[in-house]
């Protein structure tokens, strides 16, 4: 199975994008939020801290100034202001209810009996008042809730009458007439007819979702970058993401658009001179074998000959390898169940232990054909030499479509599953023509894969063996996923 040599002391290896999910656990805290919805998170969870300290704080204050609770302080009112009345002359009454009179609590002076009739629930308030007043056990004391105008006044005879009620108390003088009380309790300060602390929440969580929007307008550029970083490091071609935002964040979109450019630079030289070199190698390597056959046929051709067959395999992984870097899919339909067909009958012809499953219905994906075709090309050969056999599996997972090659090898361990994707490494140590490549069939498959927006995934075949599994987007889930993945610089633009 190809795959690198392990990479000499004090060398990098070069993050690739599949591998990052490994480096995201780092922010365990954090899972899968971006930086915008973290700031989100905080500013909602301090305001909504806010508000909770804010009530217990109010229900403190409140437990510390009446620890029996607001209705046994407005009975002592009632009790006190009765006994009053009951002391002080006629021409003093009016001045002590006017004294009295307050918001949420209106006495009045009456000769005659009003008709109130205290039901069961609030016999209990009836007592404490002939309590606090002392006198005849008998006193008529009657108390009784009062809608408020949306219940015409009326007495509250169901829940949704409570909206606006008040306590209506009467209680008989012991100077003669009766003292009427219309209480609203501690009532609300409003503002528009509603509670100002309500107004006041309202308009927090408005400000609140102001500062979300400006949060992330500020940090857009950053998203971005991202989408156009994350696109890079899989496709390898520079996207320029124009430079917006704080000072700070265009510096760093500044170094990023300047750092794609000069990777993609390297790379490109790289590959070509890869590909010159492999190409002027391929002339020499057939006059090399022009001259092989001229000789007379012995041991030592024999071995030169297959000397040169591998090194003709070389060159034409390597080939493969610069033509893979910088080819994106070309966007033609494909069917992978023609692919499969077509390598499934070629080893089937040179007697190759083949089989192939699942694969009877088109199969279409958005890339090129002959890259397509090389992928497979790889993963049947691979399977060949290292397994004895390759079991060819086509699968329709809905937006994917899945090849999986199966072999009944040694497989592949999993401490080896990163590195096999290496250029020149391979699990197997020997570099003989007979155990295997040069290590570039997988890190080709991998390159042309990703290239196609999919993904290559090692696993364990049941029974023994390794599998490979290769999921690419169906026709025109891809296209999607492209136009998603270059959208942020195109929207940047617009904006």
């Amino acid at each position: 199975m190809s795959a690198p040599s392990e990479p000499a002391p004090g060398t990098k290896r070069e993050l690739r994008p599949k591998d990052r999910g490994t480096d995201r656990g780092t922010d365990r805290s954090w899972p899968r939020f971006g930086i915008a919805a973290r700031i989100a998170v905080i500013v909602v969870g301090a305001l909504v801290a806010v508000q909770v300290l804010m009530l217990v704080a109010y229900i403190t204050e409140r437990r510390s100034a009446a620890p029996l609770g607001p209705f046994v302080p407005m009975l002592q009112r009632v009790a006190a202001l009765a006994q009053l009345l009951g002391e002080v002359s006629p021409s003093q009454r009016d001045l002590a209810l006017r004294a009295t009179t307050a918001s949420g609590f209106a006495p009045v002076y009456g000769v005659e009996r009003p008709q109130v009739e205290t039901p069961a629930y609030l016999g209990f308030a009836a007592a404490r008042i002939r309590q606090l007043m002392g006198g005849p056990p008998d006193r008529f004391v009657a108390l009784a809730l009062i809608g408020g105008e949306a219940a015409g006044l009326g007495r509250v005879e169901r829940l949704r009458d409570l909206r606006g009620a008040r306590l209506r108390v009467v209680v008989a003088l012991d100077g003669g007439g009766y003292l009427d009380v219309l209480a609203g309790g501690d009532l609300t300060v409003r503002l528009l007819g509603l509670p100002v602390g309500l107004i006041a929440g309202i308009l927090g969580f408005l400000v609140a979702l102001v500062a979300l929007f400006a949060v992330r307008r500020e940090t857009r550029p950053l998203s971005d970058l991202a989408a156009v970083v994350e696109r890079f490091g899989a496709r390898l071609e520079p996207l320029e993401v124009p430079e917006r935002g704080a000072p700070d964040v265009r510096l760093v979109i500044r170094a990023v658009n300047a750092m794609q450019a000069r990777i993609a630079e390297l790379v490109r030289m790289r590959t070509l001179v890869l590909g010159a070199i492999s190409h002027d190698l391929r002339t020499y390597l057939t006059r090399l074998r022009l001259r092989l056959e001229l000789l007379p046929p012995g041991p030592q051709v024999e071995k030169a000959q297959a000397d040169l067959a591998g090194m003709q395999a070389l060159v034409d992984d390597a080939l493969a390898f610069a033509r893979a870097t910088f080819a994106p899919a070309s966007g033609e339909r494909v069917d992978l169940s023609a692919l499969a067909r077509d390598e499934y009958e070629a080893h089937l012809a040179e007697g190759g232990a083949v089989s192939l499953s699942d694969a009877d219905g088109p199969l279409l994906v958005d890339g090129t054909r002959g890259a397509l075709a090389r992928v497979l090309a790889n993963l049947v050969g691979n399977a060949l030499a290292y397994g004895q056999c390759a079991e060819i599996t086509l699968l329709d997972l809905g937006d994917q479509v899945e090849l999986r090659v199966d072999d009944r090898g040694p497989g592949i361990p999993p401490a080896e599953r990163a590195s096999v994707f290496e250029p020149f490494y391979r699990v197997e140590p020997s570099r003989s023509r007979e155990s295997g490549g040069a290590g570039l069939g997988l890190t080709i498959v991998r390159q042309i894969v990703e290239g196609h927006g999919g993904e290559v995934v090692i696993a364990d075949r049941p029974g023994g063996g390794a599998r490979l599994r290769v999921l690419l987007p169906k026709t025109g889930v891809g296209a999607q996923s492209a136009s998603a993945a270059s959208t942020p610089a195109a929207t940047a633009k617009r904006d």
